[in-house]
């Protein structure tokens, strides 16, 4: 049983509701005069066909037996009521949209137009897209800095005091906790600090599914006392990509506006593949996931910490002050002398078969799942040390990171936007020269991706800092998604006059 979170002894979770019930579907052999337009697979190309086969076969829709993700009643509704036991959740809905859909689902079933909340920066762009939509005025609180990696983090308590105190008004305080590196804080003394005030603690734990399993990892944000909590199934436990899920306790979440704003933003023809393995995930994480993870954690952590010893250019971080828990299926590398940026590392990493999570500036962090082999561990280990070799043939001066505390402007500091997020997208644009943008008031999501934590976002004022590490982070070889002008040459900004 999960070491963190409360699991009914009544619940047999042995069986996988959902799965069985779109298996039963398959041995029916039935007609299909319905959608989708490839009939179980029988109509499909050729070459292709080989690995879509089985899942095909239950790749079904809406049909009677098989139930409805907008209105569940058996086994969807069985699943996620077994799910919800084995995560310690009142009520837990699957989501086949990712995190981004449980995200702008918490948005929009928490603040009504014109609301205050009480936002982390650093959060994923479906919570600031989640937040256009419903209308919410954010107030947002800039992150911590972990030094050693310069990444950003979940901001300590006292800033989250002080900007309760400065904005007593909010709605509801919305965190990311653990980071997209695995770095978490604890979470119970701004659970009760929400309490108090009587507004709801939201999670995005998008890559804490795991957390809670066992005491090798760290509690869970449900375990601690947060209201709503967003996981992303797919990233460190065994469901397909885009599988997640969406949980809520307590009394300040309405389960059902949240049912009704998930039907409205999920599609009417989710798939069922999808929903089936949050139900095997779910089957795997109580049945198998505690004796794997704890397995693998072990064999990780001695690999690592052998591996840090025997590394020349590389270093893994080991941890920090002010960082409460540290995810150990990830490993964080850099270039003890910073003589090499995480982009090129990764490329280095890739060069020995190693395709690696996320890369930035400074770091690359490798993802393993919950159940790791020491064979595979090992492959790692010597595909490392390879890399490792190869650096100390490189004849590079040390490079001065982009800490993030130059795009956060100072830690903790909290401030409200020039404009609301809506009205800032609706508002008449224009394009300027990035170089001369400072000043202007940014029309668009500026967004280093991954890890999708955006460098600007609509009715945030453009200082120097956005531009010289926006060009930096170009020069570097960052990936931005889908900005409005390719070549980042020039921005969106607001105008004044209402004819553009």
């Amino acid at each position: 049983m999960p070491h963190h979170n409360h699991v009914s002894s009544r619940v047999n979770h042995h069986s996988a509701p959902l799965y069985e019930g779109l298996r039963s579907y398959e041995r029916r052999n039935h007609i299909s005069l319905h959608v989708p337009g490839h009939k179980d697979g029988r109509v499909f190309d050729g070459q292709a066909k080989e690995h879509f086969s089985d899942i095909l076969k239950i790749d079904a829709t809406h049909l009677k037996g098989i139930d409805d993700l907008h209105h569940p009643q058996t086994f969807i509704a069985e699943a996620q009521r077994m799910a919800a036991d084995a995560f310690g959740a009142d009520s837990t809905y699957f989501l086949v949209g990712g995190s981004t859909v449980g995200n702008m689902a918490a948005a929009l079933t928490t603040c009504r137009p014109g609301d205050k909340i009480l936002v982390q920066r650093s959060m994923h762009k479906s919570v600031f897209h989640g937040l256009l939509l419903a209308g919410a005025r954010p107030v947002y609180v800039n992150p911590s800095i972990e030094a050693e990696t310069n990444t950003a983090k979940m901001p300590a308590n006292r800033f989250w005091e002080e900007a309760l105190q400065q904005h007593p008004d909010v709605k509801a305080v919305w965190v990311t906790n653990p980071n997209y590196y695995g770095m978490g804080q604890k979470l119970d003394f701004l659970a009760r600090l929400c309490h108090q005030m009587n507004i709801p603690l939201l999670v995005d734990e998008a890559h804490g599914a795991h957390f809670g399993l066992t005491e090798k990892v760290p509690p869970s944000a449900l375990s601690q006392g947060a209201d709503l909590v967003v996981q992303s199934t797919h990233k460190t436990l065994p469901a397909m990509t885009m599988a997640s899920m969406l949980h809520i306790q307590g009394k300040r979440i309405s389960p059902d506006r949240t049912a009704q704003i998930l039907s409205m933003i999920h599609s009417t023809s989710p798939s069922f593949p999808l929903l089936a393995s949050l139900d095997t995930a779910r089957r795997y994480y109580m049945t198998q996931g505690q004796k794997q993870l704890s397995d693998t954690v072990k064999r990780l952590e001695q690999a690592r910490e052998k591996l840090n010893h025997e590394l020349q250019t590389l270093t893994i971080w080991n941890g920090s002050r002010g960082v409460d828990y540290r995810d150990p299926l990830k490993w964080i590398l850099s270039s003890k002398n910073r003589t090499i940026t995480g982009f090129d590392l990764s490329d280095l990493c890739y060069e020995e078969n190693c395709s690696a999570e996320i890369s930035d500036p400074q770091n690359v962090c490798f993802l393993f799942s919950i159940s790791e082999s020491l064979e595979h561990i090992q492959s790692v280990v010597d595909a490392v040390k390879k890399v490792d070799k190869k650096i100390q043939t490189l004849h590079g001066s040390p490079r001065t990171p982009i800490t993030q505390l130059t795009l956060f402007e100072r830690e903790g500091h909290v401030y409200e936007p020039e404009l609301s997020l809506l009205d800032a997208y609706h508002a008449p644009h224009k394009r300027v020269d990035l170089w001369t943008a400072a000043g202007e008031i940014c029309g668009e999501t500026i967004l280093p991706y991954p890890p999708g934590i955006p460098l600007l976002t609509p009715g945030e004022r453009i200082r120097e800092e956005h531009i010289s590490t926006l060009d930096a982070l170009k020069r570097m070889g960052a990936y931005f998604q889908k900005p409005s002008d390719s070549t980042l040459q020039t921005v969106s900004v607001l105008s004044n006059d209402p004819q553009v």
